[in-house]
């Protein structure tokens, strides 16, 4: 996209209130996205904390120098005093991870963000035991991750690059990460909504049956830790239509299908779709496992945040609604008591 058209999307997102942009070197849009930037400071009156911009340290740039003229080069293209977030990109693999660690790029990242530079330091991988190798190294503030249906209930050991898939873990590892950069306070920004484009068409879908852009995108928000969706976008027409889901209907966003087709492994569990509201007791279900979950996790505000809610899982009046209305077989009545046991203790 030229540099033109990438400002006026740029813009057009702050606009509506879009905070979150998401650029690097490799995508060759840098210029526009500074144009763009500072053009929608001006125009809409903002400061420039009130909009976060990521950029990314290509693969190319690996060695301490290269990575240092390498951010250097994008703040200027960028036209930026500064950066929100500097993301380390596609470490998938631990060579990966003792390469930039070899070369110093951790460390220099590092030095960025204690002189303001960089305020915050983000990873972008495929790769649930990598990104938890990350974590135990406690640099990270944000996480770029690919979640959809597709990965989390179709992931295995390795990813199959030569078949269009990222996808690695299972969904019990998946959710696990989710969960665990929630209680670190790690945000996670997704990428690759739609496994590139693979669960919107009937044909390429593993599912054999396509989900919309919408489902997609509900699906990725309601999972634990994350705060953003980088869908893409190559045109304003794309653009139109993803911003089109911050006024979509629920039952165009409602992903609950997908109970029909992921493996038996991922029965019982709550995904937090609230495909069962409404509940005739006034719970929300969804909410209250996702901190039951998060708790058990380790997540020290978790139990905090379920005391808070107006109504809690002792209000269950095991009425059956909600366990005829998952289409992950959950039973949540027996949930509930589980719940609030646990939030008792």
């Amino acid at each position: 996209m030229a540099p033109i058209h990438t400002s006026k999307c740029v813009k057009t997102a702050i606009r509506t209130g879009y905070r979150n942009i998401d650029t690097a070197e490799g995508y060759m849009n840098e210029k526009g996205v500074g144009e763009g930037v500072r053009q929608a400071m001006d125009e809409y009156v903002l400061r420039r904390e009130d909009i976060f911009v990521s950029t990314k340290l290509w693969n190319d740039n690996r060695g301490y120098d290269k990575a240092m003229k390498a951010f250097e080069v994008s703040l200027k293209k960028l036209g930026l005093e500064y950066l929100d977030f500097g993301f380390i990109h596609c470490i998938d693999e631990s060579e990966d991870l003792r390469t930039v660690e070899k070369a110093g790029i951790i460390r220099y990242i590092e030095d960025l963000k204690a002189q303001g530079v960089v305020r915050h330091i983000g990873l972008s991988s495929h790769t649930p035991q990598l990104v938890n190798e990350v974590l135990d190294m406690g640099i990270l503030d944000m996480l770029m991750f690919s979640i959809n249906p597709a990965y989390d209930y179709n992931g295995g050991k390795e990813p199959d690059y030569s078949g269009g898939s990222y996808a690695v873990g299972n969904v019990a590892e998946r959710m696990s990460l989710y969960r665990r950069c929630e209680a670190e306070g790690v945000g996670i920004s997704v990428m690759k909504a739609f496994s590139g484009g693979q669960l919107l068409n009937d044909g390429t879908s593993p599912f054999g049956r396509a989900l919309t852009k919408y489902q997609c995108i509900q699906y990725a928000l309601d999972k634990p830790g994350v705060l953003t969706v980088l869908p893409g976008v190559r045109s304003m027409a794309d653009l139109n239509r993803i911003l089109g889901f911050c006024d979509a209907p629920l039952e165009e966003k409602d992903y609950s299908m997908i109970g029909s087709f992921t493996p038996q492994d991922a029965a019982g569990k709550c995904v937090y779709c609230n495909h069962c509201q409404p509940c005739p007791a006034g719970l929300d279900v969804g909410l209250i496992n996702k901190y039951f979950d998060l708790a058990r996790s380790g997540d020290m505000l978790a139990k905090s945040h379920y005391e808070n809610l107006s109504v809690k899982g002792d209000a269950c009046i095991g009425c059956g609604h909600c366990n005829r209305r998952c289409p992950f077989h959950v039973d949540q009545a027996a949930r509930m008591q589980e719940i609030t046991a646990y939030f008792n203790e």
